[in-house]
C-alpha cells in the first residue's frame, strides 16, 4: 500500500513505510520511484511506478505530516509524446480527455489513440450527432495548436464496444516510448 485516505478525503503517501522519489514529467506532474522498507518477500528498491501524480503544495486539513496527492492524472503508458515547434512535448491523458469531454456535454464515450508519432485517431460512435463529433474533433485540434504540436487528427466514426477483457482506456498511446 503506497497511499491511504484520511477522514478529510486527502490521499496521503505512506511515507512512514515507503521512501518516495519523484521524477518530473512536465506540467507540474511527477512519476514516483518507490523503495518499500517493510516488504517481507520481495525487495522493492527504486521501483518506477507508471502513475502520473500531481502532488499538493499545501498541508492536508487533517493535520497529517504525510504528503498529499492532489490528483492521479493517469499513466505514463498513455501520455502522448508529440513533436512541437519548441521541441518534444507530453500531453497527459487528463488534458486530452478534458478537451474531448468539454467540447460537448453529449459526449459520453470516445477513444483517443496515438497511432504514430504524428498521428492521432479520435473515435466516436456513429449515432453521435455530426455537430458534436465535429466539435470534439476541433477541440483536439485546438489543443494541439495551442501546444504547437504537429500531429494529424483523424475523426473516425465507429461503434465503441465495451471491452471486458481489459480496463477501459479512452486515451491510449500505441507508439513505443
Amino acid at each position: 500500500m503506497f497511499a491511504v485516505t484520511c477522514r478529510q478525503g486527502g490521499l496521503h503517501l505512506a511515507e512512514d513505510s515507503v521512501f518516495f522519489e519523484f521524477e518530473p514529467a512536465g506540467d507540474g506532474l511527477v512519476t514516483p520511484l518507490v523503495t518499500a522498507f517493510r516488504r517481507q518477500t520481495q525487495i522493492m528498491a527504486r521501483y518506477r511506478m507508471n502513475d502520473l501524480l500531481r502532488l499538493s503544495d499545501a498541508p492536508c486539513r487533517c493535520g497529517s505530516p504525510l504528503r498529499t496527492v492532489d490528483e492521479i492524472v493517469g499513466r505514463m503508458d498513455d501520455v502522448f509524446r508529440l513533436a512541437s515547434a519548441d521541441g518534444p512535448i507530453l500531453l497527459t491523458p487528463d488534458i486530452l480527455r478534458n478537451a474531448v469531454l468539454k467540447a460537448d456535454r453529449r459526449i459520453d464515450d470516445f477513444r483517443l489513440i496515438q497511432t504514430a508519432p504524428d498521428a492521432i485517431e479520435l473515435r466516436l460512435a456513429p449515432e453521435l450527432a455530426d455537430e458534436v463529433a465535429t466539435a470534439a474533433h476541433q477541440a483536439v485540434r485546438t489543443l494541439l495548436t495551442a501546444r504547437k504540436a504537429t500531429a494529424a487528427v483523424a475523426l473516425i466514426r465507429v461503434p465503441l464496444p465495451l471491452e471486458t477483457a481489459r480496463k477501459l482506456r479512452r486515451v491510449e498511446c500505441r507508439v513505443p516510448p
